[in-house]
């Protein structure tokens, strides 16, 4: 009776999140009427937003079929739904693959007027093979997502055992698709600059983003808190609050240490990075970032009374989502912005439009979880 009642209120949900895409969509064909460059820059850090969080989810899935433990049985359900809309995800890139000469400089025809660096980059940075690597990524993730939502189907009862080395070469895959995808796709935007964690730190990255909405949506449907952990006297919402902190950690470490590296080695491209990021009103956004994504969590998550407060998760879970979308738009949007200011409503459209719309597909999968069918070798029943 109660899991139809969530399914039914998941499902009334649906209207307003489309009526949110009409807008976003209206907006974002105002916003190409306008200024055709200007939207793409602002449906970029949107689309990788949302691409980030299937993925994200996809690499959950897999370290837990490795590790084990009861925060990955309790998380499983949200994180197959998030995995579910990655091939819409994808297709949220296409805006931005039929004019890529708008967003990125390597790809316009005036490659002469570019700095002796980056055309010595061209055998690399060329429309043809940039295609030709993210239909590679894209077929290697949609294999992944495809043969990890049938590892984990839950009534099959075949669950994670005897997979560990079908999880670990999917882990290998799957780190190669992303760093490539982060090269082509973040990096290049800024060709002259280079990082050897960049591929690293965006991995966590979504990590973050998808866990704390996959424990938002388990909160929102169960009280997580009064339900034992995975030892005695600790509350299932603490284990996966602890889990949430590491996550959380590991990306503050690897943010760290890019800076670090960069700064202590004087690197004057990768230094301008940062200088682009830190000026002109971004550096308003940096410190949003720091805030959200590393200063409340991690004063909120030393405390036990809050990872035991169903309130406080639901905060803290959006805090750190909230956080995650300040940190891409914070990494992809500045070398988008043009002279003349940074026009916001283009994101904002964006993200209404394109967010509702996945955010439409991700209740029509939560409201059913046999909707994953489409995926799997058999249906799951909820």
């Amino acid at each position: 009776m109660m899991r139809a009642m969530m399914r039914l209120a998941t499902e009334r949900l649906i209207l307003p999140a489309l009526a949110v895409v009409a807008v976003g969509l209206v907006l974002c064909a105002t916003g190409l009427a306008f200024d055709f460059r200007a939207m793409l820059a602002g449906w970029l850090p949107a689309a990788l937003f949302l691409l980030g969080l299937p993925l994200g989810a996809l690499t959950i899935l897999m370290v837990h079929g490795l590790t084990g433990g009861r925060w990955g049985e309790a998380i499983r359900q949200p994180l197959r739904a998030l995995v579910a809309t990655l091939p819409l995800a994808l297709l949220l890139l296409l805006p931005v693959l039929l004019r890529l000469d708008l967003v990125f400089t390597w790809a316009s025809a005036d490659a002469a007027a570019l700095p002796e660096t980056v055309r010595q980059k061209f055998s690399y940075l060329n429309v043809p093979f940039f295609l030709l690597r993210f239909a590679a990524c894209a077929a290697i993730w949609l294999v992944l997502a495809w043969r990890v939502l049938d590892w984990t189907t839950t009534d099959s009862g075949r669950g994670s055992a005897g997979r560990g080395k079908a999880y670990a070469a999917g882990l290998i895959a799957h780190g190669l698709a992303v760093t490539i995808f982060a090269i082509d796709w973040m990096l290049s935007l800024e060709p002259e600059f280079s990082s050897t964690i960049y591929a690293l730190l965006e991995a966590s990255a979504e990590v973050v983003g998808a866990y704390a909405l996959a424990m938002t949506v388990l909160c929102v449907n169960r009280s997580i808190e009064v339900m034992a952990g995975g030892e005695e006297d600790v509350a299932l919402s603490e284990d996966l609050a602890n889990m949430l902190f590491g996550f959380v950690l590991l990306w503050t470490y690897l943010s760290f240490m890019q800076w670090l590296v960069t700064w202590g080695g004087d690197l004057p491209n990768e230094i301008r990075w940062y200088l682009i990021r830190s000026s002109n009103g971004w550096q308003y956004l940096l410190w949003l970032l720091i805030a959200l994504q590393f200063a409340v969590p991690f004063a909120g998550l030393l405390s036990r009374d809050l990872k035991r407060s169903h309130a406080g998760l639901l905060s803290i879970c959006g805090i750190v989502l909230a956080g995650h979308y300040v940190d891409v738009l914070w990494r992809i949007r500045p070398p988008l912005a043009d002279g003349n200011g940074i026009a916001f409503w283009y994101d904002l459209a964006a993200l209404a439009g394109a967010g509702g719309l996945w955010l439409a597909l991700l209740l029509f999968v939560l409201g059913r979880p046999d909707r994953i069918a489409l995926w799997c070798r058999r249906p799951v029943h909820g």
